[in-house]
């Protein structure tokens, strides 16, 4: 049985664009991803499914982290490469770079993706009332409760 749409990589990667744009989930995304070593489309997803009230279980979010390791190295390593080059770049070049990056990034959700329809069960679970907190839980074992607030845009 196919996925329900609401759970599409293209809801998911118009929803991270949205919220993304938030004022101060840019530079929360940025903080947990550099000083605390968080996956920014990790976060985003479990926003994005706390928002559809659907809870992982701990195991999920852990399969979840262990599906982004070989993406996720790629990215550091063209993040770190693009950064070394900016300086010899003109802003149009350096542009190419960033789009190429997000196209990495829309790569790297669509793998989230694929990995939570083997977790959840078909069809995923009805929105309801319950509050989810995903996302709580990931900052926290990252220890960084503190960008909770910044990353939801509350």
């Amino acid at each position: 049985m196919p996925r329900p749409a609401a759970l599409s990589a293209e809801n998911f990667w118009q929803f991270s664009l949205s919220h993304y744009a938030r004022a101060g989930v840019k530079q929360a995304c940025l903080t947990l991803q550099s000083t605390y070593q968080g996956n920014v489309n990790l976060a985003l997803l479990l926003h994005w499914l706390d928002t559809l009230h659907i809870e992982l279980a701990v195991q999920q979010i852990h399969a979840l982290i262990a599906s982004l390791v070989v993406s996720d190295k790629q990215l550091q390593q063209y993040r770190t490469m693009r950064q070394r080059l900016k300086p010899q770049l003109d802003q149009a070049g350096y542009q190419l770079w960033l789009d190429f990056e997000l196209e990495l990034e829309k790569s790297q959700q669509h793998e989230l993706l694929e990995q939570l329809n083997l977790l959840l069960p078909v069809p995923a679970p009805a929105a309801g009332t319950v509050t989810s907190n995903n996302l709580a839980r990931y900052c926290q074992k990252l220890g960084a409760s503190s960008q909770l607030s910044h990353l939801q845009a509350k």
